[in-house]
């Protein structure tokens, strides 16, 4: 496996395991539920939080990578995405997303339009 495919995953299941296990306890302490419930709700929220932290990874490593593979400034960036490019800033060759992941979708559209029209 290739590192971009494992990062993601990696990071997915690391959260879809803490997410289990909090939503776990909640469930069976807190609200007092029987076993196999919690452990269905549980299993819900590790889903969730897999996909959501899987997509986080995801969206970070790509956008990172045709920033990297097309030399793309902060100034080329912001052209691409309709963004201010201070929020893209670039520190020792490598592109900081410091942008709320709530425009990460967004910005990795952008950009795949981009390489798809370069390529």
């Amino acid at each position: 496996m290739q590192k971009k495919a494992l990062f993601p995953i990696i990071y997915g299941v690391l959260s879809a395991l803490i997410g289990f296990i909090a939503a776990f306890f909640i469930c069976l302490r807190s609200f007092h539920l029987t076993l196999p419930v919690s452990i269905m709700v549980a299993g819900i929220f590790a889903l969730f939080f897999f996909a959501l932290s899987w997509f986080r990874g995801h969206a970070s490593y790509e956008i990172k990578r045709i920033a990297r593979e097309f030399h793309l400034s902060d100034e080329d960036l912001a052209k691409i995405t309709g963004m201010k490019a201070s929020d893209f800033p670039i520190y020792n060759d490598k592109l900081q997303l410091i942008l709320p992941k709530r425009y990460w979708p967004k910005v990795l559209d952008a950009l795949q339009k981009y390489e798809q029209e370069q390529k």
